[in-house]
């Protein structure tokens, strides 16, 4: 049944409707049409159904031909119009009472004798019509108010008004009479099609009556569905069809199948036919005969249920539902397959499936899907064609042209009990009608083209649809046909390739069984066994080792055996490999630390690694050797290594040994297994994303051994500013015998080591190579240790410096192994003193004090300053300022050390550079060296204490960096008194022992080795040296200035105060190059202190500085000072400033400046003056009160 459309008609005045002018009104009616936004709200239905779109049929009323006789057959609620339109224009009232209402009862009596049909009235009207009405006759009633009094009896308006304009195309002038047929038809459409519901209800009652039947009732709810499609309710048609196929299930399980015929009755092209075609029988008719078999009644049910599924847009679901009944109803027709022609349920499968798919692609054709729905449309469709591609599979079988095996033994059914006889005789002489399927049976080429050309239309669809798994299934399908065609490389290609895309998703079933395929197909094409080979194998050993893969190996019954086998030949080939092949992270070997605490060696130099590896295979697997490597500070590796020769399966218990004795805390790199030239690798190495994340690395401690070859680093003893620094390194052999021994030092960037200039400062016995790279040092024998300098570039701007160390060094007991030992050493560049100066010049003399502070927060022991010159001859005397009994200074953070030098020159000669020499160490090492003396003496009183020396130094250097309270004793006593508990072990013997000798009191001068820094020091250089005075005269009249010191005359505030200014030049510490400038012009300067004093007389003045035979040149001007106030006073300061030279020669011999240096010191700088109040008479009366006794 195809849906129809809704019918409307019109009817009116016959000579209205002979005119142009509603042929106009017509054409511009049907404009309007189809109806759209329609809102149907049933009264059966709780939720408002919204009809987008919904064609209208408009027809004359006259030109209508029904069958008055009620017809037997339900028919759809659309065959009859739902709207009946009466259209009419009338001028005035007087018209309409003598002619249109009589015209209009006539067809309204014919119209209200339909049931379930409703009518609308139209009056077309001029627009001047409608205003002249309204205005000229406002008291009488208009021709549309007569209209509703006259035919609206039940209170519901079916009258409007269509005003007729020149717009007559623009949608408001339809808006009224478009809305009242939307009503219209929706009213009536829901009151027939409820009454159509009533009768569907109550036939559905009647089910266990007798004389109901279903094909009757078929058909009365498909006119429902019918009238629900034909008003484009898609979703309620279906859910009628949907209904309908409940009912006929139910009837099927109750197995009342009066009402149909056979099962089936094939008929010629039965099996290839188009499944969704409705036209390719009568079938209505059958089922209204009651002769349809339960085959095409099923069929056209799924039609009817696809084609509204394909108007509604879900075509997943389409194909989903046309895939189930295919599937379900094939087994159905198992049951009567003998009576089937051969082969027709999978010709009717196989047809049917692919003309879905046709039919769905031309549906879709009108559809917009978004990328999911495609993808799913597309997912639904591959699965129907992998559908048709197993009846293939069936009949490959049957005819033999497919082995009766995985995977085309897959889709095979279960078999049939009759024999062939008696299939024969029911079968009869039909024969199916695919022509494809009937070349394939007879061709087995024709049979293999298709199935790939049907294979290969399913992967595109599962490719498309993102369906990865599905489609790579079909390729190992493919692979199999092209074992069975004999194209080995093909199918070896084809099962070596899908594993990579079945490993990322975890498909680890289908994995393995494609690597187990293709290594036998690998073995029965006899091809040699390469490293593609080897790939395949170790790629099926890994599935084979995750969940499911054990149970895909199909080709041997003893798992064990077969995968032992596979392993013996991989320990073959991997010998003939031509390279190292690695493998990385199979899990068919597990690796773990058995301990996270490496063990040392005793014996030599090196430690040990316990580890534990998992064989997760069911037998041995044969090795060669096992590396663990281990990843420290500044990318530094160390390896472990060891031989194994059978890991057997379980837990297999490894010690691995590493030579280098680099001590500290490692992280796991990376572990490796070597089998001939196979590599299984396992990095663990982690990314600083991965910590953050919590997955942190595995450690591993490794002691230190003290008695493996070591190396330190240290300043040199002596240190020389303006000379090329040098670094002291110092190897110790240990308990080895070093043949060889080559050190390679690497610092920050811009610093290099000068190593050709290398050199031996403790033995000159052991011979060195040196290279631009490294030093060689050789046959260092076992105990010894040997120091070399080697000079660096400059690293002053570093105060510390990190200088890492690698040491390759083959002993005489094992030759035949390099050692390598990664260090890490820091290295101060910086003094460890910061040093200030400050000079007096006093005539011929200079006093310099030298302030020593430390750098950083450690205290600086110093034992003796010198100031040295070059030569006593060269004019320069330097005596120190100190007690010549030796005293060590102790510098510390808060209080600097202060050393003062007196120098004495001859004027005139060339004064060269001196050198300050320190003498230091820092307290720390002075402590530590302490200890380490300490520690000897009681290890050499008891040898059995030597292993645990170093405990024993490490304890005591850590009690004195927790407790400072020593500092203070050991600076006064040199007693060392460390917080520390002996303990009653064998290590708190030796303790005991050790804090006994440091308890006792010493010298810091008495042990020890002092280090040494050279300062170069300049002497300074003054062109005017100036010594002023003011002094305060006996009297005005005094000439005798040295008598005047011894002043008795009392001084006054406000008194006059004879003064002299008195100034001394020298030019003894002229440069050199100046001495021959004999006078300079300066000039003085008295300070104003307002406060104090006034001064009178020449305040600031210049005069001629010369240099007399005595070195030195006096000038004198005489001033009047009167105090301020009384009290002891400070006379004011003088001070003295060399004028420019403008004289062009002598400003070429001031090559320096153009003004002279001058300094000028105070030699009154130190006095004071007593000024007394002024004398005088005052005379106070003082009230002592009044006698009152009397």
């Amino acid at each position: 049944m195809s849906a129809q459309r809704v019918t409307i008609t019109y009817s009116g005045p016959v000579l209205f409707l002979s005119t142009d002018h509603w042929k106009q009104i017509y054409v511009s009616l049907l404009s309007q049409l189809p109806l759209r936004n329609l809102h149907w709200k049933s009264t059966s239905r709780n939720a408002l159904r919204s009809i987008q779109e919904l064609d209208v049929k408009l027809v004359a009323y006259e030109t209508l031909r029904e069958d008055q006789a009620a017809s037997q057959v339900p028919q759809t609620v659309l065959d009859k119009p739902l709207l009946h339109l009466y259209i009419f224009i009338c001028e005035d009232s007087e018209a309409y009472r003598v002619t249109t209402r009589k015209q209009i009862k006539e067809w309204h009596a014919s119209i209200t004798q339909r049931k379930n049909q409703e009518w609308l009235i139209v009056q077309v009207v001029r627009p001047d019509q409608s205003v002249t009405q309204g205005r000229l006759f406002q008291m009488k009633a208009s021709v549309m108010d007569k209209i509703k009094a006259d035919f609206n009896v039940d209170k519901k308006d079916r009258c409007v008004q269509l005003i007729w304009s020149a717009d007559k195309d623009n949608p408001t002038v339809w808006a009224d009479l478009i809305t009242k047929v939307k009503d219209g038809v929706l009213s009536a459409f829901d009151a027939a099609v409820t009454q159509r519901e009533d009768e569907v209800r109550r036939s559905e009652g009647q089910r266990q009556m007798p004389g109901w039947n279903f094909c009757t009732f078929f058909i009365l709810k498909e006119s429902v569905a019918s009238s629900l499609e034909g008003m484009n309710l898609h979703e309620d048609a279906l859910q009628q069809y949907y209904e309908l196929e409940a009912t006929f299930s139910q009837v099927l399980r109750e197995k009342n199948m009066s009402w149909f015929g056979t099962l089936i009755t094939p008929m010629p092209s039965d099996d290839s036919v188009p499944l969704l075609t409705v036209t390719k029988k009568p079938y209505r008719d059958l089922i209204l005969a009651n002769t349809i078999s339960v085959f095409d009644f099923r069929v056209y049910l799924l039609a009817r249920q696809c084609a509204l599924l394909s108007k509604i847009g879900d075509l997943e679901e389409l194909c989903q539902k046309a895939a189930a009944f295919l599937s379900t109803f094939a087994r159905t027709l198992r049951d009567v397959e003998d009576t089937l022609p051969s082969f027709f349920i999978e010709s009717w499968i196989y047809s049917s499936a692919l003309s879905v798919v046709d039919q769905s692609d031309e549906w879709a054709r009108s559809l917009q899907l978004d990328k999911s729905a495609a993808a799913a449309f597309s997912a639904a469709k591959g699965e129907l064609v992998e559908l048709a591609r197993h009846q293939l599979d069936i009949l490959g079988v049957s005819t033999g042209f497919l082995p009766n095996k995985p995977p085309f033994s897959l889709a095979l059914p279960s078999p049939v009990s009759p024999t062939a006889a008696d299939s024969k005789s029911k079968r009869g002489s039909m024969t199916i009608t695919r022509s494809e399927l009937l070349s394939s049976l007879e061709e087995k080429d024709t049979l293999y083209d298709l199935y790939v050309n049907v294979t290969n239309r399913a992967i595109e669809l599962y490719a498309s649809a993102g369906r990865r798994k599905f489609a790579l299934k079909l390729h190992g399908t493919l692979a199999a046909l092209d074992v069975h065609r004999g194209r080995m490389g093909s199918a070896l290609q084809t099962y070596t390739s899908l594993p990579a895309h079945y490993s990322p998703h975890g498909w680890t079933s289908l994995e393995a069984f494609m690597l187990n395929r293709a290594l036998t197909i690998h073995e029965a094409a006899e091809k040699a066994k390469d490293r593609e080979w080897v790939h395949v194998l170790l790629h099926f050993l890994r599935a084979y080792v995750e969940d499911m893969g054990k149970q895909l190996l199909l080709s041997e019954e003893d798992s064990a055996t077969y995968v032992h086998k596979l392993v013996t030949e991989l320990k073959a080939v991997t010998q003939e490999l031509d390279a190292d092949t690695p493998f990385p992270d199979h899990p068919a070997l597990v690796v773990s630390l058995a301990e996270h605490d490496a063990k040392l060696a005793e014996d030599r130099d090196g430690s040990l690694l316990k580890i534990v590896i998992k064989n997760k295979l069911p037998c041995d697997l044969p090795v060669d050797d096992v590396e663990v490597q281990l990843s420290g500070r500044d990318g530094s590796r160390i390896t472990f290594t060891g031989k194994v020769s059978v890991l057997a399966p379980g837990n297999n218990e490894v010690t691995l040994f590493c030579p280098s004795s680099s001590p500290g805390t490692y992280s796991l790199f990376s572990i490796q297994i070597t089998m001939t030239r196979l590599l299984f690798q396992w990095k663990h190495a982690k990314t600083a994303k991965q910590i953050k994340a919590g997955s942190l690395p595995k450690l591993v401690r490794i002691p230190r051994d003290l008695r493996a070859v070591d190396v330190k680093l240290k300043q040199p003893p002596r240190i020389e500013l303006g000379t090329t620094r040098t670094l002291m390194v110092l190897l110790s052999s240990g308990r080895n015998d070093i043949s060889t021994a080559i050190v390679k030092l690497g610092a920050p960037s811009g610093i290099t080591f000068n190593y050709p200039e290398a050199r031996v400062t403790n033995d000159d016995s052991v011979p060195i190579q040196t290279s631009d790279e490294a030093v060689t040092f050789l046959e260092l024998k076992q105990g010894r240790t040997v120091v070399a300098a080697i000079p660096h570039s400059d690293a002053s701007a570093y105060q510390y410096m990190k200088v890492s160390i690698t040491v390759e060094y083959i002993t005489t007991a094992e030759p035949n192994i390099t050692r390598v030992l990664h260090l890490s050493r820091v290295v101060p560049m910086s003094l460890p003193v910061a040093i200030n100066v400050q000079d007096f010049f006093r005539g011929t003399r200079l006093f310099t004090t030298f302030t020593l502070s430390t750098t950083s927060h450690q205290h600086v022991r110093v034992r003796e300053t010198q100031l040295l010159s070059q030569d006593e001859s060269d004019g320069v005397t330097v005596t120190r300022c100190m007690t010549a009994k030796p005293n060590v200074v102790t510098i510390t953070p808060a209080q600097p050390g202060r050393f003062l030098f007196q120098m004495d020159t001859l004027k005139g000669q060339v004064r060269e550079g001196l050198k300050l020499l320190i003498f230091y160490r820092m307290l720390r090492e002075e402590v530590e060296s302490l200890i380490e003396l300490a520690v000897s003496e009681v290890v050499a009183e008891t040898t059995a204490l030597a292993p645990l020396r170093q405990d024993m130094t490490d304890k005591l250097v850590q009690a004195l960096e927790t407790d400072a309270a020593w500092v203070e004793l050991y600076g006064v006593t040199g007693e060392l008194v460390p917080l520390i508990t002996p303990g009653d072990e064998k290590l708190g013997d030796g303790l005991g022992r050790v804090l006994e000798i440091l308890n006792k009191k010493r010298s810091p001068l008495s042990f020890g080795e002092w280090r040494e820094i050279v300062i170069p020091v300049d002497v300074p250089q003054m062109h005017i040296l100036a010594a002023a005075r003011l002094q305060i005269l006996e009297n005005p009249f005094s000439t005798d200035v040295e008598k005047s010191e011894k002043r008795r005359r009392p001084l006054y505030a406000g008194q006059p105060i004879s003064a002299v200014l008195t100034v001394q030049t020298s030019f003894h510490w002229a440069p050199p190059e100046d001495t021959k400038v004999e006078s300079y012009m300066v000039r003085y300067d008295i300070e104003d202190l307002t406060h104090d004093w006034l001064v009178s007389g020449c305040k600031r003045g210049d005069f001629v500085a010369t240099a007399s035979l005595c070195d030195g040149g006096t000038f004198t001007s005489p001033i009047t000072l009167i105090a301020l106030h009384h009290g002891e006073l400070a006379l004011p300061q003088i001070s003295v400033t060399a004028l420019p030279i403008h004289n062009a020669a002598e400003q070429h011999r001031m090559r320096s400046s153009i003004v002279p240096s001058c300094e000028t010191h105070q030699v009154h700088g130190a006095e004071k003056v007593l000024v007394l109040p002024r004398g005088g008479r005052s005379t106070f009366f003082v009230n002592m009160g009044t006698n009152t006794s009397a």
